[in-house]
């Protein structure tokens, strides 16, 4: 048994050629939230833009509220979903959330996130109008706006409080992120500062733009664009007060939550001069936009200050490598600072790659974002400063990771060089906690926190007067005390939500250890309405909703909630499924069809009368119920088998027509016995008589004498001799072959094999008069254009024989050259005396052009890569980047094309980008774990899959995933475990289609791995479920996006083809549940295989989804078992235009 897989990266002839298949979409994937980036997708996603911005910000003391009011406007003529991500400061999370429903704003409440997104989900595919915010990684939040109506605005409001941070001994800075990529019609933001004496100043921002003005007990400032694109983040420095009051109280149910401020002086202790520094720089492409100049400004003052020491340079992104080692001499160094200056960012970030050796001191600068990784970082005794100047990070590992080493966490964002110099070069002081009290409870900030300047604090008192001691020191022992009294008398207060600022301190110091609080952490966020890593933000559309989900209403909704809740108890909950549901049914839909134990036989050759003028050999009729009555379906192959598209199928006598599609198949009104016509230009003629059948195959003989011939000629990269030519004189199938593996060995592809691609269809409903070059031509005569490629290999050789088909009413008088002349699908088209010759070219044109707007990276990146030296790839992959930067479909081409070449190592490096395209993106990440599972990159696809399965918890599709990726690294009780939680999760019913109906694949799944790994505790599942059901060839076929219909289809040696709308064949093959919204999977079983071509193929039918990722990713999962031994191999492929069809893997058997 041969198994045959279809290269899913062009070679140089052939991406000329699938351009041409490929969809257009606007590429809106977020490499990483630096500024506020709304993401749509489609051919209108220009025309979805925020187009009006009102901030207002009030500062009481060192409390800032800040209000954004967001507008956006679709002017485009369709309905859209747009996607919002943005930062926000260091220990800031929002706490409102509001979206116009029916034009009135509704305020959002809290949810859990793994709900929040079902809910949202759910509703959405009614077309109706929920609203969810949620926190991604780091300190970044994610909203989703639906709909956005043609010619329609939507308002959005996000709301939160922060804890300003000192800036320096004198000030506070407060900090708001204002870039925006494109001009806004209206811009306006006010700012109220209470309670200073003192000018607030502007430390970053144009200055001039914001002057304050003394207003009754307040300092006040506003700016007011009309067509302004802001182009910075604005920092505020306000000064500190003496007479601001150290302690606010508040009586909420008999316990009085305080909230303290203090200024520490400077207590500094200076640290040991490091003689060794180990200096790990983030490069992976999340750290592409950090403020480098505030970096090196700090690096610059901390070596002027230290002298001499000796610095090793590490650059950690996908990889973790040791560059060089710098001695910095006197203050000098200028050359490692020329290498950061240089440095190119590229890849994932796998903090697991981190070695810490024995160097005095680590300097850490990044964002904290590890990508493919969990954010540890190893255990070590020495000292590790974290260090980012990027607004968009994880600010809590940062800091916990910084505390647990002794060393500092520095955010360059809201301290000056001046205390980040400070922190780098002193030893921490610590908060060391209180003096025992009992009547003090839930103070915040946890023990061991850094002290710089301006110390605040929060906490329980069970009395309403009370006394507290704050210690400070260092290395555990105190060297200062704080005394603060607390009495509720005199310091109550509501105009500050004093509990709810303490449950913001303490959401953010239980953070530090999340997986261990993770419980409370989402009790205080829902008790609150605080936003955290598992709790959400939502907005539904009316009453009923909140009923049917069972979420408590907003206050406006509150008292309509509980009486409909009274009168009606729980009769109208949404309905919730779960796959267990439907197990006994699919088990046994598939235990039937096993014990059938079908072995085919060919049937005998029909009758000559049967046919008239027909090719005897592969024509082949019979009856199927599938099929309406008066109906005749059928499929035209040439003698290889390969699909003839454009095929003139004509019922004779009568004035009823059709053609073949791109797969070669038809249907056809036409009554019992009648006779059906075959004529296709380039294969001779015939005439098949139906009886009573209505299922035909059909098999063309080509007729050489019908047309002239058409030379193709490429070039390529040859392994071995650049100049070689390789021939081809055997039609080997529509797709690009990449290999041919034996069993399931699945090692790089070489580079000197065939590449090809499937035939292009140009049809009469792409083509206008416009675009016909020659005046002669008349656009309702050309009804189609195919050019058909044959192939195969000889050794070290390659070239390309073609011709050009075209259908019987193109006038026999019309001159082809004249047609054809141009550019089709990327080739040149001469004309010559007896011939047209074409070769490819650099540019991508097609003077029949298509109507429809296509999804095109152009590939001539792929081209460029090609034609430079191996040893110059790298560097032009970063030039060519800059174009594609935001497109995961060119980190998937250029990785395919250095694992093609054999360089695994930079493959890895660059697919590992796709990582951080997104914040907590899963359809990117199933992409990229596909690929890592192809590429037997086990440790990495678990990682990702794991992360995946944590995101969407409740989908049957991800458990599965991360269940394979468990049993490809040895953990069979884990996968089994996995397996059995994906068949009992549960989901709303609204997403029945998107889920339901992969029991019958987790099914054999299950059984194949408990017969192929013994050990395995099975009691979770009932023993009936669990049958050996061997069988010969198993195809499942998954996809990353939701709401994409793909279809698998296979068509078998007989050239009975197997797929939803044929579920089950003479050969005895069976297929799974058509999934027309989810991702899959489907599958083809077939028990007992019968000898011959097995062709893999996929069709891209059509898609719902709307919001943008980037074009559908496929894995194909091929089992094949012969002789008790089963062998796998994996196949990841990108798809583009709608209808597309792809030959993803050949099985000969």
């Amino acid at each position: 048994m041969k198994l045959k897989l279809f290269s899913s990266t062009p070679g140089i002839f052939q991406m000329n050629l699938n351009v041409l298949l490929l969809f257009l979409f606007f590429i809106g994937t977020k490499t990483f939230a630096q500024s506020p980036e709304l993401t749509i997708k489609g051919e209108e996603a220009e025309k979805v833009r925020m187009n009006k911005l009102f901030v207002n910000v009030k500062v009481v003391g060192n409390i800032a509220y800040t209000t954004a009011e967001m507008h956006f406007f679709n002017s485009g003529t369709h309905q859209m979903e747009a996607e919002l991500i943005f930062p926000l400061p260091e220990n800031v999370s929002v706490s409102r959330y509001a979206i116009d429903i029916n034009g009135k704003l509704r305020e959002a409440v809290p949810v859990n996130k793994n709900k929040g997104k079902q809910v949202f989900e759910a509703i959405e595919h009614r077309r109706v109008d929920p609203g969810l915010l949620e926190k991604v990684d780091g300190n970044n939040f994610k909203t989703r706006i639906y709909p956005l109506m043609p010619n329609g605005e939507r308002t959005v409001v996000i709301g939160y409080e922060e804890e300003l941070s000192a800036f320096d001994k004198d000030n506070l800075a407060y900090q708001l992120v204002s870039r925006f990529p494109k001009k806004l019609d209206n811009f306006e933001i006010n700012i109220s500062v209470l309670g200073t004496s003192t000018v607030p100043t502007v430390t970053e921002n144009s200055g001039n733009e914001i002057t304050f003005s003394k207003w009754n007990q307040a300092f006040q400032a506003s700016i007011k664009k009309e067509n302004y694109q802001p182009a910075e983040k604005i920092v505020l420095k306000i000064p500190i007060q003496q007479n601001i009051p150290s302690v606010l109280m508040q009586d909420v149910g008999g316990q009085h939550y305080f909230y303290g401020n203090t200024f520490i002086e400077d207590n500094k202790a200076a640290k040991k001069t490091p003689t060794s520094i180990g200096l790990i720089w983030d490069n992976s492409l999340s750290c592409q936009n950090r403020d480098l100049k505030k970096e090196l400004n700090l690096l610059d003052a901390y070596f002027q200050k230290i002298k001499n020491t000796k610095v090793t340079l590490y650059f950690l992104n996908y990889t973790f490598d040791k560059q060089q080692e710098y001695i910095v001499s006197n203050g000098n160094w200028d050359v490692l600072k020329a290498v950061l200056e240089k440095t190119k960012y590229d890849g994932g970030t796998r903090f697991s790659q981190l070695k810490f050796t024995e160097l005095d001191e680590y300097l850490f600068f990044t964002d904290g974002l590890s990508s493919l990784s969990e954010n540890l970082l190893p255990k070590t005794k020495k000292s590790v400063y974290t260090i980012t100047s990027s607004v968009s990070a994880d600010f809590a590992f940062l800091n916990y990771s910084a505390m647990q080493t002794g060393g500092n966490f520095i955010n360059l964002n809201q301290i000056s060089n001046e205390i980040a110099l400070d922190k780098l070069t002193n030893t921490n002081l610590n908060f060391l906690g209180i003096k025992e009290n009992l009547t003090v409870t839930d103070l915040f900030p946890i023990e061991g926190t850094s002290v710089s300047g301006n110390f605040s604090f929060s906490g329980i008192s069970l009395n309403p007067k009370n006394e507290i001691t704050l210690l400070f020191g260092y290395n555990n022992e105190a060297v200062l005390e704080r005394k603060i009294s607390l009495d509720a008398a005199i310091q109550n207060t509501n105009d500050v939500n004093i509990e709810k600022l303490w449950a913001q301190k303490k959401i953010a110091n239980l953070d530090f250890e999340y997986a261990k609080n993770a419980d409370e952490i989402e009790l205080l966020g829902k008790k609150y309405g605080i936003i955290t890593k598992n709790t959400s933000l939502i907005v539904l559309e009316n009453i009923r909703d909140y009923i049917s989900y069972d979420i408590i209403p907003p206050a406006e909704l509150r008292a309509e909630f509980d009486r409909i809740k009274k009168q009606e108890h729980d009769t109208n909950l949404a309905q919730q499924k779960s796959n267990w549901e439907n197990i006994e049914s699919y088990f046994n839909g598939l235990d039937i069809w096993w014990k059938q134990n079908i072995k085919y036989s060919a049937p005998k050759k029909p009758a000559k009368t049967k046919i008239k003028n027909a090719q005897e050999s592969g024509n082949s009729l019979r009856r199927s119920t599938n099929i309406a009555a008066g109906f005749v379906s059928g499929v035209v192959l040439d003698q290889a088998g390969i699909p003839l598209p454009g095929v003139n199928i004509m019922v004779k006598g009568e004035r009823t027509g059709t053609s073949t599609d791109f797969d070669g198949k038809f249907t056809i009104q036409a009554p019992t016995n009648s006779d059906l016509n075959i004529s296709f230009i380039g294969f001779e003629s015939t005439q098949v008589n139906v009886g009573r059948n209505n299922m035909v195959t059909i098999r063309l003989r080509e007729n050489s004498n019908t047309l002239e011939e058409v030379v193709t000629v490429g070039y390529g990269t040859i392994k071995g001799d650049p100049d070689a030519i390789l021939t081809i004189d055997e039609p080997i199938g529509a797709g690009p072959v990449l290999e041919v593996l034996e069993e399931d060995a699945v090692a790089a592809p070489k580079t000197d094999q065939v590449k090809f691609v499937a035939p292009v269809v140009a049809r009469a409903s792409e083509i206008t008069e416009d675009n016909l070059k020659s005046k002669d031509v008349k656009a309702d005569e050309l009804q189609e254009v195919v050019v058909v490629g044959y192939a195969t290999v000889k050794k070290s050789v390659v070239s390309y024989s073609s011709q050009v088909i075209t259908s019987e009413s193109i006038s026999k008088n019309l001159d082809l050259s004249q047609t054809l002349r141009g550019k089709v699908a990327g080739a040149d088209i001469k004309e010559t005396a007896s011939s047209l010759n074409y070769s490819v070219s650099d540019t991508l044109t097609f003077d029949f052009k298509n109507k429809d707007k296509v999804w095109n990276p152009d590939r001539l990146y792929l081209k460029a890569l090609a034609k430079v030296p191996k040893e110059k790839q790298y560097d032009l992959y970063f030039e060519l980047r800059k174009a594609q930067e935001r497109n995961p479909s060119f980190y998937f081409d250029v990785a395919h094309f250095f694992y093609n070449q054999g360089d695994i190592k930079k493959a890895l490096q660059v697919i590992s980008n796709i990582a951080d395209l997104g914040l907590e993106n899963h359809q990117l990440y199933k992409t990229l774990t596909y690929t890592l599972r192809q590429w037997k990159d086990y440790d990495d696809a678990l990682f990702t899959a794991k992360q995946i399965a944590k995101w969407r918890a409740h989908e049957p599709q991800s458990l599965r995933d991360y269940a394979l990726t468990l049993e490809d690294t040895g953990k069979y009780q884990g996968a089994f475990d996995q397996l059995v939680k994906a068949l009992e999760v549960n989901y709303y019913g609204e997403m029945d289609g998107q889920y339901e109906g992969v029991e019958d694949i987790i099914l054999m799944d299950i059984n194949r791995l408990i017969t192929e790994h013994k050990g395995i505790k099975i009691d979770k599942l009932d023993k009936k479920y669990l049958v050996k059901m061997p069988v010969d060839i198993r195809v499942i076929m998954n996809w990353n996006l939701m709401d994409v219909d793909l279809d698998l289809h296979v068509i078998e040696p007989n050239g009975e083809e197997c797929y939803y709308a044929h579920e089950k064949t003479q050969a005895g093959a069976r297929f799974s549940k058509d999934f027309t919204e989810g991702y899959g999977p489907e599958q083809y079983l077939i028990r007992n295989a019968v000898k011959g071509k097995y062709q893999i193929k996929s069709n891209y039918f059509g898609e719902t989804e709307l919001t943008e990722n980037g074009p559908a990713t496929i894995m194909v999962e091929i089992y094949t078992t012969k002789a008790g031994k089963t062998s796998r191999a994996l196949k990841t492929i990108q798809l583009g235009k709608v209808k597309e069809n792809e030959i993803l893997a050949e099985i000969v058997w």
